[in-house]
């Protein structure tokens, strides 16, 4: 019990702001709470850089050893109740405190009081425009975001504000919301089209301009994953650059800094996708230039957010323009606030970053330093949601040691990361055609493998023309890797000359 909560304790105050410092100090400056030992307490860990549950306990006269822990507990809640206090509720959590004291005096069947909330809370929401026909939004950016069973979700509704069709709509947008963070895009005709005939059942006979404020976010983020599973990126970023309007236009983004800051992350998705570096360039500097009050109660969260999305999609942006060495710099300039991240609650972005550092090391041809960032990979401890990261890590390292001619380490050890893809299920095309390139090479003079090559780059062709085997490409620009060896030039000049390969292979046929 004494140390439960000592290091959670410690960094709440640690990430508190100077003004809230201030605000706390002030407020238990003045007795009674000058008397109380969890203010003692709060005193002594405001002073100190480095937690130490001894020091504590010595440095506070009234404490003894075996109340530590409930005193920080309590301390914590105080402290969580002050931040709470200190925030400036949105009109929509207005709305709900008036509902549910309607709900409350309801039921200790004090009717007439119920009413009277209610009546309040009905002429509060035809005043405020903002809540009038979205009501809801604030549920959808937090339940529907991390709930993932439709069942779950509906014991946060109040039935006579949703309707059968907004209900339909967003168990739709649930399932292609799960199915987008477990499998990112359909494996095959028979997936796209279970997916899309759902989708058709959805929308049919829809009137766009007749639905609410509410129902046409549930509508686009819907139609947004849609797209973005299916692999049409252009209209994956239609509907992207809908909900940001939408957002703006109704002051939503003043409201939902974090889930406006998400619609930002879908455009330049499916930019990145589209391999279209100029309006990449453009969205980027239009994030990049959004700031937040410090005074914010969600600050922390907002910056750490903005930092995420930032970097990542500042390092996809030298990658399709194939400027490798400003990529890694980029990247050595962030590497301190990167590393103070969570790895716990950010392991899969933390991942993702080593893959993206990984291939920027690799386009610059710098292979050892590629194998390190892909080794901390996958050797991560907790590789929990993205075992496609995995997978193309593996195949990367490979293709590193091929460069690096380590040929008996790639001999030794391909048949254990054929053996990894297959019982995960992920041998497609692509990997086949890798992994029989690389075993073949591994024993062949160097005089030979050129000839290997441009048989590889034609049976790549081949399989970049089925849309089901082309997410190996987003991964692993293979093709521009294969050209630059061919045509003696540096993969740089070759992604600088025409774009990311695989957008050459299939963009035009």
């Amino acid at each position: 019990m004494m140390h439960k909560k000592e290091n959670e304790l410690f960094l709440l105050i640690r990430s508190l702001n100077k003004s809230q410092k201030l605000g706390l100090s002030r407020k238990w400056s003045k007795s009674p709470y000058s008397d109380y030992i969890y203010v003692q307490l709060y005193i002594q860990l405001l002073a100190t850089t480095r937690y130490d549950a001894t020091e504590l306990v010595e440095s506070v006269p009234l404490l003894k050893p075996h109340q530590l822990g409930n005193v920080q507990n309590e301390l914590y809640k105080k402290i969580l109740e002050y931040l709470r206090l200190q925030q400036v509720p949105t009109p929509f959590e207005e709305y709900r405190i008036l509902l549910k004291n309607y709900s409350v005096l309801k039921g200790l069947n004090l009717i007439e009081q119920a009413d009277k909330w209610k009546d309040k809370a009905l002429v509060f929401k035809a005043k405020n425009v903002i809540i009038n026909d979205a009501v809801l939004v604030d549920e959808e950016t937090y339940y529907y975001e991390t709930m993932s069973s439709p069942d779950m979700v509906s014991q946060f509704k109040f039935s006579n504000e949703v309707s059968p069709f907004t209900q339909t709509l967003m168990r739709e947008y649930l399932r292609l919301r799960e199915f987008y963070l477990k499998h990112r895009f359909s494996k095959n005709k028979r997936e796209y089209h279970r997916l899309e005939s759902s989708v058709k059942l959805v929308v049919r006979n829809l009137e766009y301009d007749d639905l609410s404020l509410y129902d046409k976010i549930v509508y686009n983020r819907m139609l947004y994953h849609y797209h973005y599973i299916q692999r049409d990126f252009v209209l994956g970023y239609k509907y992207a650059s809908t909900l940001v309007l939408l957002y703006e236009n109704n002051g939503l983004n003043q409201y939902y800094k974090e889930v406006y800051l998400k619609l930002l992350n879908y455009q330049m998705l499916c930019v990145f996708r589209l391999n279209a570096s100029e309006r990449y360039d453009l969205l980027l500097k239009k994030f990049k230039d959004l700031r937040f009050k410090p005074s914010l109660p969600d600050i922390n969260l907002l910056r750490e957010s903005h930092f995420k999305y930032g970097l990542t999609h500042s390092l996809n942006l030298f990658v399709i323009k194939g400027k490798f060495a400003e990529g890694i710099e980029l990247f050595r300039e962030a590497e301190l606030s990167f590393n103070l991240l969570n790895t716990k609650h950010n392991s899969g972005y933390v991942n993702s970053i080593y893959y993206k550092v990984a291939c920027l090391h690799f386009g610059n041809e710098e292979f050892k330093e590629c194998i390190v960032y892909l080794d901390k990979l996958i050797y991560n401890m907790d590789r929990s949601g993205r075992l496609d990261l995995q997978i193309f890590a593996r195949i990367l390292k490979l293709t590193s040691l091929f460069e690096l001619q380590e040929t008996e380490y790639i001999f030794e050890n391909i048949r254990s990361v054929y053996g990894y893809i297959a019982r995960n299920k992920q041998l497609n095309m692509f990997q086949i055609e890798i992994m029989n390139f690389l075993r073949v090479c591994a024993r062949l003079p160097t005089t030979s493998i050129r000839n290997e090559m441009i048989h590889f780059r034609e049976a790549l062709q081949h399989v970049a023309l089925n849309k089901f085997e082309q997410r190996p490409f987003f991964y692993f620009d293979v093709i521009s890797w294969l050209d630059s060896k061919l045509n003696n030039k540096s993969i740089s000049e070759v992604i600088g000359e025409r774009g990311l390969g695989h957008r050459i292979l299939y963009e035009n046929k």
